[in-house]
């Protein structure tokens, strides 16, 4: 004989919920007093039914991207005027965006605009530390020991989200950034948080990387997508030469997205925009701008920087200066 704990039981494993109130569980007692009984009666419910339908329901695996497709079309070489031409061009949507909305601009996320940001700022800062420590974790497990990495450069810091917490990795940090009024709130986050050994450097110009000093580590990640991609290759084959011997990169980048092409000239013959450009550099190529720099890549992986991973591709590539 079944007892009223018993059906409540199977109401909880069956439909997820207990029974609507204890007498029914009594009335249910008194009309199916066998296991074989409450059983049928529980799968006869239309409630039943829906759960068992859904549960039929064959499973969507997550769409990676194709490997049948064919190369995209992108210009990568050119001169150091159409370098800079470009360069120009991202520097000012970067500051109006800086300016405009900079937080969102990072994350684009709702809670991040900035109307919304004051009550989100420190889920928005915590987020951070997950940037860290996935890059902590590549060393890892590429057998480089974060301990003996006393420098290291964040390219594209933003307002200082992952900043904060690579000041509390490494002795000095040299946070980078495209947008002066980003540094600013960046700088800004870093007093109100008494972290002291980070050093704040506006690129203002492409050439301001040559300026860097040598570093034992590199982190760059959602930030060089933002750029055109003979700049992407202008600035891996450089920032890597900033590596000390023995140091190493971490650089997410996008790949692919279908249908995607770049040409020099119309490029820079479009409206410039205020938005957040994405751009795409394909493997070839930043594997040969890493050969360039005299660097080795140890790793790379398939990333979900840039979402909707149908039709686009990012990877994160782990590189290293020889010792």
């Amino acid at each position: 004989m079944l007892t009223p704990d018993e059906i409540t039981l199977a109401y909880q494993l069956l439909l997820g919920r207990k029974p609507e109130n204890p007498e029914l569980a009594q009335t249910l007692l008194a009309e199916h007093g066998s296991l074989e009984d409450l059983r049928q009666h529980i799968m006869g419910l239309s409630e039943f039914a829906k759960l068992a339908n859904k549960f039929a329901e064959p499973a969507k695996p997550a769409l990676r991207h194709p490997f049948g497709l064919p190369a995209i079309p992108v210009e990568v070489d050119c001169s150091q005027k159409l370098l800079d031409r470009m360069f120009l061009r991202i520097a000012k949507e970067w500051q109006f965006l800086g300016e405009s909305n900079p937080y969102w601009s990072v994350i684009t996320q709702p809670a991040y605009d900035l109307l919304e940001f004051e009550k989100n700022r420190d889920q928005f800062y915590s987020s951070g530390k997950h940037t860290a420590d996935i890059f902590l974790a590549s060393l890892r497990r590429c057998r480089i020991n974060p301990n003996e990495l006393k420098s290291c450069i964040d390219f594209g810091c933003g307002v200082g989200r992952v900043s904060g917490h690579l000041a509390s990795i490494f002795s000095k940090v040299i946070a980078v950034d495209i947008s002066q009024a980003h540094l600013s709130l960046a700088a800004e986050y870093a007093k109100q948080s008494n972290i002291n050994n980070i050093e704040f450097v506006h690129a203002d110009r492409i050439e301001s990387v040559l300026t860097l000093p040598k570093v034992d580590a590199i982190l760059s990640v959602i930030t060089l997508q933002h750029n055109p991609p003979p700049v992407i290759n202008w600035l891996i084959e450089n920032l890597l030469t900033l590596l000390n011997p023995g140091g190493v990169a971490y650089l997410q980048l996008p790949s692919y997205r279908n249908g995607y092409l770049f040409e020099v000239e119309r490029y820079l013959n479009t409206p410039e925009t205020k938005g957040l450009e994405m751009h795409f550099l394909p493997q070839d190529y930043i594997f040969r701008a890493i050969t360039n720099s005299g660097c080795i890549c140890l790793e790379v992986r398939e990333d979900t920087a840039v979402g909707d991973e149908y039709n686009m591709l990012s990877n994160s590539f782990v590189i290293k200066r020889p010792a």
